[in-house]
């Protein structure tokens, strides 16, 4: 049973769990996000094109659906892929996809089988392996998740298809393939089929439309940029709160005994002499590696409640790049000794956390149709 413990006896264990005066966090083997690493583990751009090149297709191959509709080209750039993982010391590759009614419940909002590629050759010799009926599709249990009624054994498959709008990309022995997931009838598994199909449909019907109006555009497309709010508090009080490990909130307790009337915390230097602004720099640092363009980092109005904020891009990268960026929040701040609330309302009476939808929709040679200057 988790004991209830005074709110001075708390004050007094936090001023005692301070660091030593003059310790700066920051300072202590925190590595910084380098430019010149930049999207260095994710197959896009130039990085995949070195690889592609090097298997006989030509650069800016994934910029175009295409590949994945010929079996030739498929193998190719799995061949490239597997040259580009080894490389760079990945073992093992999963299709990755968003289940249904992940948030709140899901640690890293998301769904996955991670498989080691290789296989035997003829002498029984293990030897990498990855073709492009692997990377292209998989198969698993689609019986345990949401699906709004029972199935037959038979039926009971998920599928998973790559999604070529969004990119594959590394984490430590790991590479991710970006997926939907459906059922044995096509009904969405996921949240990224129903995003794909009203991409779609606003492609579609917004072209009609524009044509009616006298305007011909060669396509629509949705831009977005997430911004991501988060509360850091220290583990070892965490721990102390079942409801913050169940729910990601209080549900007991009184108010805080310092709320933001002054508005003290909104925007204030970041402290090189606590942990936040160390842990803050070293998920940049991974973010930056996986091309996510997270720009912005800074203190939001409540008491320990920080924002990091992308720079916009395509719907579905976005999407992304946000359950990502969020996963890699969560384990990042275990490092630093930290916690990370992403529930958008942990404590009464202060600010919840927002994650501001910054949405436009553009034709596909750059025009803002949200923007009367263009």
């Amino acid at each position: 049973m988790l004991l209830a413990r005074s709110g001075n006896t708390i004050r007094r264990a936090a001023i005692a769990a301070r660091p030593a005066a003059g310790v700066r966090f920051f300072s202590m083997g925190v590595s910084k996000a380098e430019i010149d690493h930049f999207g260095s583990h994710v197959f896009k751009g130039t990085v995949a094109d070195e690889y592609l090149t090097a298997v006989g297709l030509p650069s800016g191959t994934l910029n175009s659906p295409d590949w994945t509709m010929s079996p030739d080209s498929a193998d190719k750039v799995a061949k490239a892929v597997l040259n580009w993982a080894v490389d760079n010391g990945a073992t093992s590759f999963c299709h990755w996809f968003q289940p249904m009614a992940s948030s709140g419940v899901r640690h890293g909002l998301s769904g996955q089988v991670q498989n080691a590629f290789f296989k035997f050759d003829s002498d029984n010799k293990a030897v990498w392996d990855l073709k492009g009926k692997d990377l292209l599709a998989g198969e698993t249990d689609g019986s345990s998740y949401p699906n709004g009624g029972l199935r037959a054994t038979h039926t009971a498959g998920g599928y998973l298809k790559v999604d070529p709008t969004s990119h594959i990309w590394l984490r430590e022995d790991t590479i991710f393939i970006p997926s939907c997931f459906v059922s044995y009838y096509g009904y969405a598994l996921d949240e990224k089929t129903p995003l794909l199909r009203s991409v779609d449909a606003l492609n579609r019907e917004g072209k009609r439309l524009l044509s009616t109006l006298g305007w011909d555009v060669p396509g629509l497309q949705t831009n977005i940029g997430l911004e991501q709010e988060i509360f850091l508090i220290p583990r070892e009080f965490y721990n102390q709160r079942m409801d913050l490990q169940l729910t990601g909130r209080t549900v007991i307790g009184k108010d805080a005994p310092r709320g933001q009337e002054m508005c003290d915390h909104y925007m204030a230097p970041p402290s090189t002499t606590t942990p936040a602004l160390a842990c803050m720099a070293e998920i940049q640092r991974q973010c930056f590696q996986l091309g996510i363009p997270l720009r912005t980092r800074h203190r939001e109005v409540a008491p320990n409640q920080y924002e990091f904020a992308p720079l916009f891009g395509s719907v579905t990268t976005q999407i992304d790049q946000n359950v990502i960026v969020m996963q890699i929040i969560e384990e990042v701040a275990a490092q630093f000794g930290l916690a990370a609330l992403l529930q958008e309302k942990p404590f009464n009476n202060v600010n919840g956390s927002g994650k501001h939808n910054n949405w436009s929709v553009a034709t596909t040679d750059g025009i803002n149709l949200l923007n009367v200057n263009q």
